[in-house]
């Protein structure tokens, strides 16, 4: 039971969006944060060279000065990280928690996210924003930087579920917008060899692991033994030969075609 105030729908859809535009800057200042912490990591910054020690010897390819901010930036982010964490388990403890793509009727709960419902808003942010961290994680290096302000710009652009569209006609508009507003910021350093190399834009083949893993979660648990994540690579393992061709029609647009796509894709699971 919520003992927090019932807000009228444009109230609420405003009180999200600035919630996460501050988070954002929050994210933003952290993502800025570890880049800093790297700076006098030669490997890192993509250099030839070792790391450079605390000391800084002599034949160091940094400055002292580069060394001295580089470890305020580590100790700075060790306490963001450990702040961040503290407050979100006081104050939201579901926030940092991905909805599961095997709960029953998310899919649904999740499709009508466009409407008035306050609820319906924060689980569309959070399904979306947490998917996309936790397949980064796999497939990237961070620092990377995802954007929930725009996930949410995405959610207000495909408008409510119409009572007669399917779930392939809801995700295909949902990619094509999530694309749009393009929520990854920063991907860091992408494994050449992952998924999500197969598509020019990460937002791409990110979004499309996300969507079609609920898509498939939506038809059942594979096993008892597969978790989210591990859920994750088995979908981007079985997209992966369709994501140049998905990439095309959503960067065309081809509302008709990605359908067709995404019906297809559902077939092979």
């Amino acid at each position: 039971m919520s003992f927090l105030p019932r807000l009228p729908g444009s109230l609420g859809s405003h009180a999200a969006s600035v919630a996460a535009n501050a988070r954002d800057g929050l994210r933003t200042a952290h993502y800025f944060v570890q880049e800093l912490a790297t700076a006098d990591d030669p490997v890192a910054q993509g250099e030839l060279g070792r790391r450079v020690a605390w000391l800084l010897p002599a034949d160091a390819p940094t400055s002292l000065i580069t060394g001295f901010i580089a470890q305020n930036a580590r100790i700075a982010d060790r306490v963001m990280h450990w702040s961040s964490g503290g407050a979100a388990s006081l104050l939201a403890p579901e926030r940092g928690i991905l909805p599961s793509p095997f709960q029953r009727n998310l899919m649904r709960e999740i499709s009508a996210a466009g409407g008035r419902s306050f609820t319906a808003h924060a689980l569309f942010n959070a399904y979306f924003h947490q998917a996309i961290v936790q397949i980064l994680d796999r497939h990237a290096k961070p620092p990377f930087l995802v954007l929930e302000n725009r996930i949410d710009a995405a959610r207000r652009s495909i408008g409510s579920q119409r009572p007669d569209a399917s779930d392939v006609s809801f995700m295909t508009r949902t990619l094509i917008a999530l694309v749009r507003a393009a929520p990854i910021a920063e991907a860091g350093a992408i494994d050449p060899k992952s998924v999500l190399a197969k598509t020019k834009d990460p937002n791409v083949s990110v979004a499309a692991v996300a969507g079609m893993a609920l898509l498939f979660g939506a038809q059942g648990r594979p096993t008892p033994q597969t978790d989210e994540n591990r859920f994750f690579g088995i979908v981007g393992a079985l997209i992966a030969p369709h994501l140049a061709a998905v990439e095309r029609l959503i960067v065309a647009e081809d509302v008709s075609g990605l359908e067709a796509e995404l019906t297809t894709l559902q077939t092979i699971y």
